[in-house]
């Protein structure tokens, strides 16, 4: 009796151990497709103007299918099929660029963001081709159903990235261009169906590749995005240029 007890208890323990890793594993890593999902990457092809101007941006980014299991989770949510962000980008002669966004409370679809972000940026120009360097910071907050329909979890993140690029234009008016950087997160998760605070640092490589359109002070981006072995997701991007 008293081994089938033991059994017993080494059993449930080994079964507590693997249902608590799979939890920690779960939550990780959709505190990580989150965080990088609202990472400020690029979204446009390095590029020196030819006099200083401020560019104002609106990113689309497509979200992909995710699963959100954490936990008690017992049904899909609906996240947003596309996130907005407003940016605004000032460019100088010397290939010098500064950037950031700002979103104070902004409520959509049911999710409540709040954010601000950073960029400074340096480029290159050597004919047709622009090489770029890039550093970017997004530090913020979402609030609403990440893990469960109908509940507000609050998921709050901050990321460090710096990313190199590569731009070809073979003509005045179309850009292809490439990038690969590194991005390091830290995020932490409260979970209000099962009502439990969890927090997670993560660091991953990221690339990807698009094309641009510009039309005098219009530029139109549509950009592939990877992040480690798990997450590609595609941002869209107009900008108008002052």
């Amino acid at each position: 009796m008293v081994r089938i007890t033991a059994f017993t208890l080494c059993v449930v323990a080994s079964w507590w151990c693997v249902a608590q890793t799979t939890f920690q594993e779960q939550a990780a890593r959709l505190q990580n497709i989150n965080a990088y999902l609202l990472d400020f990457r690029p979204a446009a092809a390095p590029e020196v103007r030819e006099k200083i101007s401020l560019e104002f941006v609106l990113d689309l980014a497509v979200q992909p299918s995710v699963d959100t299991r954490v936990g008690n989770k017992d049904e899909d949510i609906d996240p947003p099929g596309v996130v907005p962000k407003l940016r605004g980008r000032l460019h100088f002669q010397q290939g010098f660029m500064i950037g950031g966004a700002f979103a104070p409370g902004i409520e959509f679809q049911g999710y409540e963001a709040d954010f601000v972000a950073a960029e400074l940026g340096w480029r290159k120009q050597m004919n047709d081709f622009t090489i770029g360097v890039r550093g970017s910071w997004i530090d913020g907050e979402i609030l609403g159903p990440v893990t469960e329909p109908e509940l507000d979890d609050l998921f709050v993140f901050e990321n460090y990235a710096g990313d190199v690029s590569l731009a070809w234009s073979w003509t005045p008016t179309w850009t292809v261009y490439g990038f690969a950087g590194f991005v390091t997160t830290e995020t932490s998760l409260d979970v209000a169906l099962d009502g439990v605070h969890l927090d997670n640092d993560d660091d991953a490589f990221y690339g990807g590749a698009g094309v641009q359109w510009r039309n005098k002070k219009w530029r139109a981006v549509l950009e592939q995005n990877f992040t480690a072995s798990y997450l590609n997701n595609v941002i869209a991007s107009l900008s108008y240029s002052f």
